[in-house]
């Protein structure tokens, strides 16, 4: 009988018996987001700093769901996922089976192809926590693109993870050897106004790259 693990409670070492890891930390892996050509209009600025102004003093005492509701979604909303070929879906299940172990649960957030229904997953932001003291955000998010990589079919996919004010951005690589290799980006501090920036435009990145893979 398989082994099950949720997303909500998996921890890495439940994964490491059955999955073969290695770590690495490269942030030249996200060049091709991070580094985006894209400008930012006056609009998009104010909109940003806004926010910021809005939240600064509070987001330490935020919930879950305050963090969620307050600076992320809105965040979210802006870079805007939802076009004629993929939307952004919130509270959705995904599972599969990675090695033998049957992976799955409900994913906060996933870009994915689909109109009434996520088909394909190609991005994923977990886990919308205000600390770590709980669960840890690094090691479902990393479940969830595991599962990604077997649903897809594909060699990588890409997530970010948040803990209060800091995101960071996760590469999971599938090598032909049936190995895998995960990287970490620095972390973007959106209460820094140049960090904001940056992550904006590196999820605007995010959503032209996927957008790409339905250009025939």
């Amino acid at each position: 009988m398989k082994k099950q693990i949720s997303f909500s409670t998996i921890k890495l070492s439940q994964l490491e018996g059955y999955i073969d890891f290695q770590l690495e930390f490269d942030n030249a892996q996200f060049e091709k987001w991070f580094d985006y050509a894209y400008e930012l209009s006056k609009e998009e600025e104010e909109f940003l700093f806004s926010l910021l102004e809005d939240e600064r003093l509070l987001i330490h005492g935020f919930s879950e769901e305050e963090l969620k509701a307050k600076f992320i979604v809105p965040l979210l909303n802006k870079v805007k996922f939802k076009t004629d070929k993929i939307a952004d879906w919130y509270e959705r299940s995904i599972r599969a089976t990675v090695n033998d172990l049957d992976i799955g649960g409900k994913t906060d957030f996933l870009v994915a192809s689909g109109k009434k229904e996520p088909k394909l997953p190609y991005f994923f932001i977990q886990e919308f926590k205000p600390s770590e003291s709980t669960s840890s955000p690094h090691d479902q998010l990393l479940a969830e693109l595991l599962v990604a990589i077997e649903l897809n079919e594909e060699s990588q996919v890409l997530g970010a993870y948040v803990v209060n004010e800091l995101w960071r951005f996760m590469l999971l690589r599938k090598n032909t050897d049936n190995t895998y290799t995960y990287f970490l980006s620095s972390g973007y501090n959106c209460l820094n106004k140049e960090d904001l920036k940056k992550l904006y435009i590196s999820l605007q990145g995010v959503k032209a790259d996927i957008l790409e893979r339905f250009i025939e």
